[in-house]
């Protein structure tokens, strides 16, 4: 079988993406339109048999560096990675794209997991060596991750849910009690989710930023999310957690009332006042002693909600966000930020279980909550909201180097190295 290396156009390389077991959004054609809006130098490439079909592909980007361009497929390229002509030829191709751009090599990031872990760190299964030392056959150079949260790259370290085997009826029953505790109390807050509009994302920035500045880490501009809005369109999710104060404190004023009515049915309208109970059965006592004591906590929570609603001076407040890109392969949970002043609501766990419960509904085989730092000693306060949900951590296969122009790429690596050193 001989393989012919051209760019694609936009629509047959979206049909392959689309279609294809790696696919992602990174690798998507609304990734390109993204970059380029942005000033970045992309292009779709791939390798088409001899009857036209196409059976690799990739996004591929170049930026400047010492002595050339470095050429980037961050989790790509797409194909057969069992079929090593397949490999060659489309290397081969890409390096010959590449020098005609004063390409001084190439770096690959297939969409391909080394490991698996547990929760705890406990390997599961055996590490993909055997995909490693083929493709480091291939290659000049082989980096696995590091531990840590990469600000170079896409996220090395993911936490991943299979969605394949869970029942659409009965999707909270595949999360840990964890969160099937604060599900169930996020329902007394009557928290609700809507879809965004794109004048809305100043707010969404605000949240985002907020979390960004308490946790110190650095965030996305408004035009990066407004431009990733435009261009990914219905792919793109931006999602809105809110509590209704009104709706809150009535719901809280009925469940109060209800109880009420039914202390009054045991004991009459004071019951607050009845010292002598030997008239009343086991029952009625242990239910006025239990109704007593939720009178009390919705009287609490009630007064806590009138509080909360005066301190925020409106009538619905955002307390939650997150942004989600939809792929067919997989859902990925992006971005997101919560106000901390409602982080006892419990919206982010309310968000996760709606996304989670579509992604199944649409047949989506993969939950990709994203990035983690690959430790398991207890200090990724990420990765413990993550494994609430149930999942394991993916260690990808790293990164792969093919030299285009050998001897300036040698120099490269060891001017590199020497900077290190100092």
């Amino acid at each position: 079988m001989n393989y012919h290396f051209s760019e694609l156009s936009v629509l047959e390389y979206a049909n392959f993406e689309n279609n294809h077991p790696q696919g992602n959004f990174v690798q998507s054609a609304e990734q390109k339109s993204l970059l380029e809006k942005r000033g970045e130098n992309a292009a779709l490439v791939g390798l088409k048999d001899d009857t036209g079909k196409v059976v690799a592909g990739a996004l591929v980007t170049w930026a400047k560096v010492k002595l050339g361009n470095l050429f980037s497929i961050e989790r790509g390229p797409l194909l057969d990675y069992s079929n090593e002509q397949l490999i060659k030829a489309f290397i081969s191709g890409l390096t010959v794209f590449s020098k005609k751009r004063d390409g001084l090599f190439i770096r690959i990031r297939p969409n391909i997991a080394y490991a698996k872990y547990t929760e705890r760190g406990k390997l599961i299964g055996d590490k993909n060596t055997t995909f490693v030392e083929k493709l480091n056959s291939l290659a000049a150079d082989h980096q696995l991750p590091q531990i840590g949260f990469s600000t170079s790259c896409e996220p090395e370290w993911q936490f991943v849910k299979d969605l394949t085997e869970v029942d659409p009826e009965h999707v909270v029953k595949s999360y840990n009690r964890q969160a099937k505790y604060h599900l169930n109390k996020n329902k007394q807050f009557c928290i609700k989710l809507r879809k965004i509009g794109r004048d809305e994302l100043p707010a969404f920035k605000r949240i985002t930023q907020q979390t960004a500045d308490r946790l110190h880490y650095h965030d996305k501009s408004l035009d990066f999310y407004e431009t990733l809005f435009d261009t990914y369109g219905k792919k793109a999710k931006f999602i809105f957690a809110e509590i209704n104060f009104k709706e809150y404190s009535e719901s809280i004023e009925k469940d109060l009332n209800d109880i009420q009515k039914k202390l009054t049915e045991i004991a009459g309208a004071d019951y607050h006042n009845i010292s002598d109970l030997s008239d009343f059965s086991a029952s009625a006592k242990r239910h006025l002693s239990e109704g007593i004591k939720t009178e009390t906590a919705l009287q609490k929570r009630l007064q806590e909600a009138k509080k909360m609603h005066q301190e925020a001076k409106h009538d619905i407040v955002l307390v939650s966000v997150a942004l989600f890109v939809i792929e067919n392969q997989e859902v990925v949970y992006l971005y997101s930020g919560s106000d901390e002043k409602y982080e006892h609501l419990f919206a982010p766990y309310e968000i996760q279980d709606t996304m989670i419960t579509e992604a199944v509904k649409e047949r989506i085989p993969l939950y990709n909550f994203y990035g983690v730092s690959g430790k398991f000693d207890g200090s990724d306060g990420v990765l413990g909201f993550k494994t609430h949900f149930n999942g394991y951590t993916r260690e990808m296969v790293g990164s792969f180097d093919f030299p285009v122009q050998k001897t300036k790429y040698y120099f490269y690596r060891l001017f590199k190295k020497i900077l290190h050193r100092q």
